[in-house]
């Protein structure tokens, strides 16, 4: 069975990627969060609300306590899919998981949210690859899942569509706010420079896919400004969504999300996807 990782799946995003998928894919779903495994129901069903077909209810697997600030819970939980599952069957790993503290000047710096702010959205992501990309198929594993009875047998590719038939694919929430290039304004320091070492994070991941001869593609990705109760304590309570100025909705952002995921492929000389950072319109954002 071809897997989808999605790692902060009970935040806003992460949970509503994980129902697209179990609703628009064929791809089995190990869905992790922080909450305590006594959680694991109570999230289960609120990830298949709306799953009136039931096509949800036997691909998705919920593992608790898997904080990415600390690394047993992300060993524990990949232990967890290579015993149920084996290795290279893993097709996507979604690193959503995150944290904004927005300083606006010097004064602000708190040196413990700062380094909170690294470890969720840098480190964090970095762990969750550590453990996980073991995990996805090799080039020659991939051309045998390919001829599989999995895609034989039934409507082909398992991501149906969401992720390029032809790669597997490594993918991290960064921000444009993480450009170095595009920083005409300052502030949020620390936020800044966690998104900037992401980017960082996904060119270098790149390299060792390539080195390694693995079926993955790492790219960052830039949702636009989305509401949710991540950004509202900074965007207000009252905010409107507009999407021909890239603030959405979750489920206009999901749309654009799913949509440029699908885009990715390796040796696309057009785009140059590797290894490099991108909006909600497939444009990239510089360095």
């Amino acid at each position: 069975m071809s897997i989808a990782i999605i790692q902060g799946s009970s935040g806003s995003l992460g949970s509503a990627l994980t129902r697209y998928i179990l609703e628009n894919t064929n791809l089995s779903v190990y869905a992790l969060t922080h909450r305590p495994r006594s959680a694991e129901g109570d999230l289960s069903c609120k990830l298949l609300e709306g799953d009136i077909k039931g096509k949800g209810k036997e691909r998705l697997s919920v593992a608790g306590e898997v904080d990415i600030r600390n690394e047993d819970g992300l060993a524990r939980a990949a232990e967890i899919v290579r015993g149920r599952e084996g290795e290279g069957r893993v097709r996507l790993i979604a690193c959503m998981a995150g944290m904004l503290h927005p300083e606006k000047s010097l004064s602000s710096i708190n040196p413990s949210l700062a380094l909170e702010q690294f470890q969720m959205n840098t480190l964090g992501h970095l762990l969750t690859y550590k453990h996980f990309v073991p995990l996805i198929p090799t080039k020659k594993q991939f051309d045998k899942l390919r001829s599989s009875s999995e895609w034989k047998d039934g409507e082909g590719d398992p991501a149906q569509g969401l992720i390029g038939e032809g790669n597997s694919l490594c993918w991290s929430m960064s921000a444009r706010v993480g450009s170095i290039g595009d920083n005409h304004r300052g502030g949020w320091y620390s936020y800044r420079a966690s998104k900037a070492a992401t980017n960082q994070l996904i060119r270098t991941l790149d390299h060792e896919l390539i080195n390694k001869n693995s079926s993955a593609i790492a790219v960052g990705y830039h949702p636009g400004t989305v509401i949710t109760s991540f950004t509202k304590p900074v965007l207000g309570e009252n905010i409107k969504p507009d999407p021909e100025h890239g603030r959405f909705n979750i489920d206009q952002a999901i749309e654009k999300m799913t949509s440029v995921m699908g885009q990715v492929k390796r040796g696309d000389e057009g785009k140059k996807w590797e290894g490099r950072c991108w909006d909600w319109k497939g444009d990239r954002i510089e360095w």
